[in-house]
């Protein structure tokens, strides 16, 4: 319940709705009252609508990975405070500085200038 109002549903039956024809504002009391449970196909698409992980619509609470990385993991934090058109606004922040081979890491074992050279002939 505490999901789908943080959702923006109002009601079971705004959610109901939503879901489409399988699903019932009857059915949806059930799973919230406890009295019945979900399948997974259920969990997926009730998931889906209300823009959580499963993890939340169980009730479970998930902790992130950690990263060896502090930087990665102070991004990771930023990131998930963002609404969409921030995310998709970092991606393409993100690109450009990927897109510079300057700035990639260096792997296998190659020179800084040889991975520069790289990247320049796959581009």
């Amino acid at each position: 319940m505490r999901l789908r109002k943080e959702a923006g549903f109002k009601s079971r039956k705004a959610l109901a709705d939503a879901l489409g024809d399988d699903y019932s504002e009857r059915r949806i009391k059930s799973w919230e009252d406890g009295d019945r449970m979900l399948s997974l196909k259920q969990a997926c698409d009730i998931a889906d609508v209300l823009h959580c992980s499963l993890d939340e619509l169980a009730g479970r609470s998930f902790q992130p990975a950690q990263y060896s990385d502090p930087r990665q993991q102070a991004l990771n934090y930023s990131y998930s405070l963002l609404d969409d058109k921030s995310k998709d606004d970092l991606a393409g922040i993100a690109s450009t500085f990927t897109a510079d081979a300057s700035r990639l890491a260096v792997k296998c074992g190659q020179g800084a200038g040889d991975e520069a050279e790289t990247v320049r002939r796959a581009v």
